[in-house]
Order: C-alpha cells, then structure tokens, then sequence
C-alpha cells in the first residue's frame, strides 16, 4: 500500500497524515506483535476543527455519549485503516507505560518547542493533535528528504516573537519560562467563574499567538477539549 492511499483514507475519515519517520533504537519503537520490526511509523493526527470535528461530531461516539468519546472513536477508525495497509495502531492513551508520542512527532514532522510547552508548527501553530501511530513492516518511501531531520533546514517561528504575548495573556499566570505549564493553576481558574472565557473558548495563550491563527479550534472543540481537562482534574481529585 502506497503512503498516498494512507493518506487518502485518513483524509476521508476526518484525520491527516501528521508525517512518516523510519525507527532509529533510541525512539522506543516497540515491534509488531508478529514479532517483526517496525520499519516504518506514521504519524496521525488531526489539524484545527473542520473536517476532523464535523466527522467526530457524527460518530456514534459522538451521539451516544459514550466514555472517552474521542479515543473511542478514534480507536474505531484508525484501527482498520492500519490493517488495510498490513501495519498496526498505537494511541496516545496506551498504556502506562506511554509510548513517547512527542518525541516520534519531533521525528515525524517540523515542529518546535514553544514557550508554553507545547510544540508548535511554523504552518499550524500549536492547533495540531497526535491522535495514532501507524507501525508498518515495510520501509515506506518518505515523500521529502527534509523528514529525515525535520527541524534542519527550519528555525522557530517563536525565535522571531520578540512580545511572546502567549506567556502575557493566561489569566492565572499558569506559564512561564522558569517553571513551565503550571496545569493545576490552569485547571482551578478554568473551572471557577472566572474561566468562563477559557473554558468556553479555549487557551488564551494558545489563542493569541499569531501562527496558524487560521487552524483555531472552534469554540465548540475547544470547549470540549476544555471540559475533558476538568473532568480528568476533578476524577482524579486535583481540584
């Protein structure tokens, strides 16, 4: 099966081929369970709301409230299309333990640290997700030398931000250079009275950073997103 075929039935399914990388010892790759090695992984995920929101949206899934609705259905549509093309899937989810699934992007695809922790793309910004990884048994083709390496030929777009608005804007201070993502300021301030403009909306921080501002999630995804964190927050007795 041909990467582009891959790629087709993902872009058909709401989902977008994130990147390809050929496993090196050092990325924890683990083999299939015929015991053959992994040659190849791709990297799936999703960009911004659009397509990948309208098909989530009309998932059973999505309709019947199902428990981790997104994973689920993730899970449900992945699964055959790595079958399909002789490979199989690991989720983010997997585990513990976790398989290193930003570190496999770093391999994948260009992206870069950003002040606010998460990895950024000069074309998307910080409105991308790793929803899967498809491990194959065969060295597939990569389309362009660059993603061999990446970054190499690549700088930041954040080297460039000389105002980093993205560590101004949080409303509870929940980022910074010194101590990174304090997430439990984040949560506390989004599920108080406070937060209705983050939790309705999204991460200000993510939000206010100039690129890929057209790949925002919609308020919609970013609410649901938003009331996930909460709920974890809350399950798991941290605020």
């Amino acid at each position: 099966m041909k990467l582009n075929d891959i790629s087709d039935d993902l872009l058909n399914s709401g989902f977008v081929l994130r990147g390809v990388f050929h496993p090196e010892p050092e990325d924890q790759v683990p083999d299939l369970s015929s015991d053959q090695p992994t040659q190849s992984v791709i990297m799936v995920g999703n960009v911004g709301s659009g397509d990948f929101w309208n098909a989530y949206k009309q998932s059973d899934e999505f309709l019947d409230a199902v428990s981790d609705p997104m994973d689920s259905w993730t899970k449900r549509i992945v699964a055959p299309i790595a079958a399909k093309a002789q490979g199989e899937v690991l989720f983010p989810s997997d585990g513990p333990p976790y398989y290193p699934f930003q570190k496999w992007a770093s391999r994948a695809e260009v992206l870069f640290p950003s002040p606010i922790g998460l990895f950024i793309s000069p074309e998307w910004g910080t409105w991308h997700a790793l929803r899967a990884a498809i491990l194959l048994p065969v060295k597939i083709e990569i389309p362009h030398a660059v993603s061999e390496d990446p970054g190499s030929c690549l700088t930041s777009p954040c080297l460039d931000c000389k105002d980093q608005p993205c560590l101004k804007t949080c409303p509870a201070d929940a980022f910074s250079i010194e101590q990174g993502y304090d997430y439990l300021a984040c949560a506390r301030h989004v599920a108080s009275d406070e937060g209705v403009s983050c939790s309705s909306a999204g991460c200000l921080a993510r939000r206010v950073c100039p690129i890929g501002q057209e790949y925002t999630l919609c308020s919609e995804h970013a609410a649901f997103h938003m009331s996930a964190f909460i709920g974890e927050r809350k399950r798991l007795g941290e605020i």
